[in-house]
């Protein structure tokens, strides 16, 4: 079954920082064994900290349909309608993702225009077609 082409699923690249983290952590742990060290300790919560963090983004996806988008992540799931949108632009050093800036839903429903919030997406693979998608739909820049 392949995956619809309003889906977008994070790059493999995550699999690599999440097996490079865990290989990271088993040495510090067996450096560990050798000599106990505090800055070993910390250099050894700080990869699997990172492993946990990209296995975390590995297994988020986003999916645009006719309302706007939707992130979903083993933590939680977001979603923001097009009406909400203010922008959507291409961040990030090495890792390029995108961050989309957004006025969040009141209680009752209305956008809180006095508000504004962001959500980093993955980075996904077809990054440039979602960008485009998300530009045409914000007000002012697309269509």
């Amino acid at each position: 079954m392949t995956a619809p082409s309003n889906c977008y699923r994070p790059t493999p690249l995550y699999r690599v920082l999440v097996v490079a983290s865990l290989l990271a952590a088993a040495l510090c742990g067996w450096s560990l064994t050798q000599q106990f060290d505090w800055v070993t300790v910390l250099f050894l919560v700080g990869c699997l900290y990172a492993g946990g963090t990209y296995a975390l983004q590995g297994r988020s996806w986003v999916v645009v349909d006719a309302e706007g988008l939707l992130c979903h992540s083993p933590s939680r799931t977001r979603r923001v309608r097009f009406g909400q949108l203010d922008n959507a632009v291409e961040a990030g050093r090495w890792m390029r993702r995108i961050v989309v800036t957004y006025y969040p839903l009141q209680p009752d429903g209305l956008v809180d225009l006095n508000q504004l919030s962001s959500l980093a997406l993955p980075a996904v693979e077809r990054q440039d077609l979602l960008l485009a998608d998300l530009v045409e739909h914000v007000p002012g820049r697309g269509g």
